[in-house]
């Protein structure tokens, strides 16, 4: 029965295609085994290849050799490819000014990142369940959080996938305890100086027992209620970027004069999008920028991270001053690898070539596809030069670089630093505003180049945040 609503859950909302590579973050716990076993044994009619990754956080001694041991021991007896990472999450907490919950969980991500790269995942299996989402929503509640972050955990986000979330923890031990599954229990679990410990052991069975005792499932589906609004909100913020946003990183003012809620929410996208900005932009961040389209011209916001909001006729717009970054970022030039990556100051270019295989060309921002067909010389990535030009029409149609980044309202002091990748003085890409009309993808294209830009000291490695 177990298995059945696991697999119900999993066709549900799409989690595993046939030929997928899952892999799954083992720790040996009940959660994880449970897990283990069920994709295990349900491979077959998934169509779908599992693989094991195990992360010793160098905390523990002889118990997290016992764990490692028993995943090895697990994996070798179904012929389940494995890997046992160490980490050093003490040294990691003390360098980057971690606890050791948050040193934990960024040591997982790497490890996670890493594995998916060397083994070529597609997806990552999860061992989140019911209680862990109740969680979450508490300790996102008592911290000070918005909508998202009431939403908990979502089944599916991204390469990541939680196949258990429709199961609460009592039922995963009695599937462990009915079918004879082994797991190892960490001692660390049982210790409330962690907060979601804390809260595991005091508010949540205070909660089913004082409360509720459906407290957890009940949480579960406002979870589910919260995510639905939060998607659709997301959509209506999205449609006002469309609507008043531009290749240059410049919102119209219409767009101040929209419903605060919609605004809200596309402007978070936007400073994610082409900043990575993240959680140090908080809610008062957002609410002085909703009002910033209402400021006189030149009046100038500063956010975290060096980000710059200037008021300028017509809208407002969006730059990094970093004195620094500008300094190493002016004057660089770099040979593209075909296929390969290159970095540069403060980002990263990878890419490879693949069939046009493309129904429609997906429209992303750092992320383009070109003709592949049409390159014939050294691609570089490098900064302007004098004579760059960019074409901009299907006709042939070229413009100077710098009367294109002027129509696009990009503030002087950002232009010798805007990324491009380009063949001579052919501009095929201005990262992060248009790309080349002349290598757009046709119909008869054969060979598809693919490029993707990461930016900021984050993204180094693959880039990808993933949770534990």
């Amino acid at each position: 029965m177990i298995e059945k609503r696991v697999l119900g859950y999993i066709e549900r909302y799409h989690m595993i295609r046939a030929g997928d590579r899952v892999l799954i973050g083992l720790s040996g716990g009940a959660d994880s085994a449970a897990l283990f076993h069920i994709l295990r044994k349900n491979c077959h009619l998934l169509g779908c290849t599992l693989l094991a990754v195990h992360v010793d956080h160098g905390l523990r001694g002889a118990e997290a050799a016992r764990d490692r041991a028993f995943v090895e021991r697990a994996c070798g007896q179904y012929e389940i490819p494995c890997r046992s990472v160490e980490m050093p999450v003490r040294r990691m907490a003390r360098e980057g000014g971690l606890s050791l919950e948050e040193a934990g969980r960024k040591a997982r991500q790497q490890v996670f990142a890493e594995m998916m790269e060397e083994w070529g995942c597609d997806k990552l299996a999860l061992a989140h369940h019911k209680n862990d989402q109740a969680e979450t929503m508490l300790h996102h509640l008592a911290r000070g959080t918005g909508l998202s972050g009431l939403c908990g955990l979502s089944p599916t986000d991204g390469i990541r996938i939680r196949p258990l979330l429709c199961l609460e923890r009592g039922e995963i031990e009695h599937y462990l305890k009915v079918e004879g599954f082994d797991h190892v229990e960490d001692s660390s679990n049982s210790e409330d100086h962690y907060t979601r410990n804390r809260i595991r052991h005091k508010i949540l069975p205070g909660l089913e027992t004082q409360v509720n005792k459906k407290a957890v499932e009940h949480m579960a589906q406002t979870a589910q209620i919260l995510r639905q609004a939060d998607t659709y909100l997301r959509g209506q913020g999205r449609a006002l970027l469309e609507r008043y946003g531009t290749e240059a990183l410049f919102l119209e003012n219409g767009f101040f004069r929209e419903d605060a809620v919609p605004a809200y929410y596309g402007l978070r996208e936007f400073l994610d999008e082409n900043f990575h900005a993240g959680r140090d932009i908080g809610r008062g961040h957002y609410e002085r920028l909703l009002d910033w389209g209402r400021m006189p011209v030149g009046r100038v916001l500063e956010l975290p991270h060096g980000i710059r909001a200037q008021k300028r006729y017509g809208g407002v717009s969006f730059y990094r001053e970093d004195a620094e970054d500008a300094k190493e970022t002016e004057g660089f030039s770099f040979t593209l690898r075909i296929p390969g990556e290159v970095r540069g100051p403060g980002f990263w270019l990878r890419c490879r070539v693949i069939p046009n295989n493309f129904r429609h060309v997906p429209q992303k921002t750092y992320t383009k596809w070109l003709n592949y067909d049409k390159i014939k010389n050294t691609v570089e990535v490098r900064t302007r030069r004098p004579g760059d030009r960019l074409a901009i029409d299907a006709r042939g149609g070229t413009k100077k670089l710098k009367s294109y980044l002027i129509d696009c309202k990009v503030p002087r002091q950002e232009r010798s630093r805007v990324v491009l990748v380009a063949q001579g003085q052919e501009v095929l890409w201005v990262v992060g505003h248009r790309l080349s009309e002349a290598y757009k993808i046709q119909a008869d294209t054969k060979e598809v180049l693919e490029i993707v830009y990461e930016g900021g000291s984050e993204y180094e490695g693959r880039g990808t945040r993933i949770d534990r």
